[in-house]
């Protein structure tokens, strides 16, 4: 069975214009919600729950936007990803599908026995939709934009998000339990990252124009 990509819309003048924004929002909106959806955790299975949602995204957002190489054969459902993060407008249909179905999932597992640990990965994909669908609105897209920083340094937050709720796991949960000793600390290093980055790479980029523009040379 393939994936015809023929009947999908293959060019969208909006979405164009968010191609390499959206990416990086969208990554760095995850490291920012995974904390936020630890705060409702109550065992060491709904932490890995989240954390596993947030690693696939991580990785399936890098792999499907990865520059391929000259004689590299793109798969058809990496291809598709690519243009609905690259040309979400034309793809909104498909992006509103997502949010339906992440939300009827959320409210089965609702019902379940193990329905906190196994509502996190869906309502992880329900506010990833949600972002996209918001994000293509401009007067959102100039606010969500403040969490592309974060998202182009995806895995080195994500590194010391990992080191950091190990840390505390082993120093405070017994204390404090998971909620006062891990989760809410998460929430504060996650909100630090992201103002973090904005300021690092603005710093870099400020660096940048003065290496390429040195005083005395024409601009």
């Amino acid at each position: 069975m393939t994936l015809d990509l023929a009947r999908f819309p293959r060019h969208s003048r909006a979405g164009s214009v968010r191609r390499l924004a959206l990416p990086d929002a969208l990554r760095g909106f995850a490291l920012l919600c995974a904390p936020v959806l630890n705060l409702f955790s109550t065992s060491a299975l709904e932490f890995a729950a989240t954390s596993a949602a947030l690693l696939a995204l991580l990785f399936g957002v890098s792999f499907a936007t990865r520059v391929d190489g000259p004689d590299e054969k793109t798969g058809a459902v990496r291809l598709l990803v690519q243009r609905m993060l690259k040309e979400s407008v034309a793809y909104r249909h498909l992006w509103a599908r997502l949010l339906q179905a992440a939300l009827a999932v959320s409210l089965v597992a609702i019902a379940l026995p193990q329905g906190p640990a196994s509502i996190a990965p869906a309502l992880f994909t329900f506010g990833i939709a949600a972002f996209v669908l918001m994000f293509q609105q401009p007067r959102w897209r100039r606010r969500l934009c403040k969490l592309a920083p974060m998202g182009r340094m995806a895995w080195a937050n994500y590194l010391v998000q990992v080191l950091f709720v190990l840390g505390l796991f082993h120093a405070l949960e017994p204390r404090f339990g998971l909620l006062l000793g891990v989760a809410v600390p998460c929430v504060a290093i996650a909100l630090l990252q992201a103002v973090f980055s904005c300021l690092w790479l603005a710093r870099s980029r400020s660096r940048s124009v003065r290496w390429a523009h040195p005083e005395g040379q024409a601009v």
